[in-house]
């Protein structure tokens, strides 16, 4: 067990902070430098929307095909991570989905339009069927602090230092060291902390019999260039490195940290730092020689525009059902705020609500006038989103009874109706007949 004045015992990685300042400091000048030239705003372009449209298609198809837990879906389970992420002082309760590993043992916590998402590995989930609950708990935990200290949200922000050895990756060892003590921290017990990270080097079945000592050990008898480099190229400290870490952070006198033996380690920063001298010398001479274009560039256009990495700023109305907060947009629309604002994606606040299957949010936006056939950037309607992402029928019967229009068609020339067919949803299809 942990004791209450461990909360003093620095939760926060000591490395972490230093590291964050560095990543901070080499992406912001990276993307500055990139924005004083047309190739360098095309780079941030692509490699913003790029990361973007594959994390999206990830995302959507996790929250698809993925469990989500809620008062209905494990309900038992459900209530557990509330109160964890209660006591960690969460403000909003991320979703969270449990998707088959196919024997794979992992988690990860990432933001999908503007929400934070915990994704578990039904290998992992499993635990709870095993009477593991703290385990799987520590699990959850270690996600829950990677959002509270906004890990996720800073991602894109951090991600041109990603591209440089050694250095994105220190930054990440450092958050896994950090979210490591905030999860042992507040399930208050270690030994399931240490034990769910030795089921990520044996598996369930064995955790329990395997000798954490020895394997902690593996530091300095596993050591040299290789073990070393393999390590400083990876976004995880090794494992016996975190099992020792969280021992000696608890107990600094009984469990020292171990360290690896030096022999060759030498021989590695020398490469190391020939390797990144070189990396910053071939990112210099392209950053050089594409701020030369500039000479011909007159456009004004092309400079001073708003950097793209920036979170967007939504509508307050749409904000408010981000938020669900009903006061809020009860608010906005009194302040004036217009009810049908759209969203860089053509959305508005009348779309999410939908989606998300917020009938509250939608009824009382159809009631105050939001138009119930506006279309987004692909042409979809509130109808057409609500059957596609396979919203609940009384929303459906909500934006029907309110003029919906089921014969709009979107910008693959489908109705609500044919989402419905291809979901295979027959209470929606018959409705929408």
């Amino acid at each position: 067990m942990i004791e209450e004045n461990s909360i003093g015992k620095r939760l926060v990685h000591h490395k972490e902070g230093v590291y964050f300042a560095l990543t901070l400091l080499v992406s912001i000048l990276t993307y500055v430098a990139l924005l004083f030239s047309i190739i360098g705003i095309v780079i941030i372009a692509a490699i913003i929307l790029v990361s973007y449209f594959f994390h999206a298609l990830s995302m959507a198809s996790i929250r698809r095909n993925g469990v989500r837990l809620s008062e209905r879906q494990f309900p038992e389970i459900y209530e557990k991570a509330v109160k964890l992420a209660h006591n960690m002082e969460i403000e909003k309760m991320p979703a969270i989905y449990v998707m088959e590993s196919m024997g794979i043992m992992n988690a990860f916590a990432t933001r999908f339009f503007g929400k934070n998402m915990v994704v578990i590995y039904s290998e992992i989930f499993d635990l709870s069927e095993e009477k593991r609950n703290d385990e799987l708990l520590f699990v959850l935990a270690h996600e829950f602090a990677h959002i509270k200290r906004r890990h996720v949200l800073v991602h894109m922000l951090l991600l041109p230092a990603m591209f440089i050895p050694f250095l994105g990756e220190a930054y990440l060892r450092a958050c896994e060291y950090t979210c490591d003590r905030y999860a042992a921290y507040y399930i208050d017990n270690v030994d399931a902390a240490k034990e769910a990270l030795s089921m990520l080097a044996i598996g369930k079945r064995l955790s329990s019999k395997m000798n954490k000592e020895a394997f902690v050990q593996q530091i300095s008898e596993e050591s040299g260039f290789f073990a070393w480099l393999s390590e400083k190229l990876s976004s995880h400290p090794h494992l016996p490195k975190r099992i020792n870490a969280l021992d000696n952070w608890v107990n600094p006198e009984q469990y020292p940290l171990i360290r690896e033996k030096r022999v060759g380690l030498v021989v590695g920063v020398v490469v190391s730092v020939l390797l990144v001298g070189i990396l910053t010398g071939a990112v210099a001479l392209i950053v050089k020689g594409t701020s030369t274009l500039t000479a011909f560039l007159e456009d004004p256009y092309l400079y001073g525009e708003e950097e793209y990495f920036e979170e967007e700023m939504y509508p307050p109305v749409i904000q408010a059902v981000f938020d669900e907060d009903m006061e809020m947009l009860e608010q906005a629309v009194t302040d004036g705020a217009d009810i049908d604002e759209k969203d860089s994606e053509g959305f508005t606040a009348l779309q999410y609500a939908v989606m998300w299957g917020d009938s509250e949010s939608a009824e009382w936006l159809i009631q105050n006038g939001a138009d119930v056939n506006t279309t987004d950037s692909w042409g979809s309607t509130p109808l057409i989103n609500a059957v596609f992402n396979d919203t609940d029928v009384e929303t459906v019967e909500l934006l029907l009874g309110n003029g919906a229009d089921p014969t709009i068609k979107d910008s693959e020339g489908k109705t609500a109706y044919d989402y419905a067919v291809e979901n295979r949803d027959a209470q929606l299809r018959d409705l929408l007949q």
